[in-house]
């Protein structure tokens, strides 16, 4: 059987991390966003 080597990752580089902060904030913001509309057009229904 021949035996497979995975291959290693490449190791991110640096700016991913401080580039990833804005993006989940701008995500978490849009969620927020949506599940605060979504409240309200259910409390104008009623």
């Amino acid at each position: 059987m021949a035996k497979f080597k995975p291959k290693r990752a490449k190791p991110a580089p640096k700016g991913s991390n401080k580039a990833a902060i804005p993006c989940l904030l701008l995500v978490l913001a849009g969620i927020a966003l949506v599940c605060l509309l979504f409240y309200f057009s259910l409390q104008s229904g009623s």
